[in-house]
């Protein structure tokens, strides 16, 4: 495989590295201070910001039972069908996980 010249698997990494740290840097430092600022406030006032979600039991289940199946298998080995066919506690474990990540600061 090459890219833009490269064959070496390290200099390839590194120009990926290069590439993305580019596209995700900030264009204007008094922006990005600004935002960051904002973002802390937001989050100093209220928890976590536009996160005043739950889930629940139910809804958890539902999502599950609506994926679609046939699909290919994660790079965990885990499909669609794994979370169709589950056992009934999953939902209530998953449910519970997913609120106490939005509850942590």
């Amino acid at each position: 495989m090459e890219v833009d010249g490269c064959v070496d698997a390290a200099d390839i990494a590194e120009k990926f590295a290069e590439y993305f740290t580019s596209c995700y840097s900030y264009n204007s430092l008094n922006h990005s201070e600004a935002f960051r600022d904002e973002y802390v406030k937001l989050r100093t006032n209220s928890g976590l910001p536009c996160l005043k979600a739950s889930f629940d039991t139910e809804l958890v289940s539902k999502i599950m039972m609506d994926l679609k199946r046939g699909r290919a298998a994660g790079i965990d080995g885990l499909s669609n069908e794994h979370l169709s066919f589950r056992h009934p506690i999953l939902s209530v474990i998953l449910s519970r996980l997913f609120n106490l990540i939005l509850s942590s600061r």
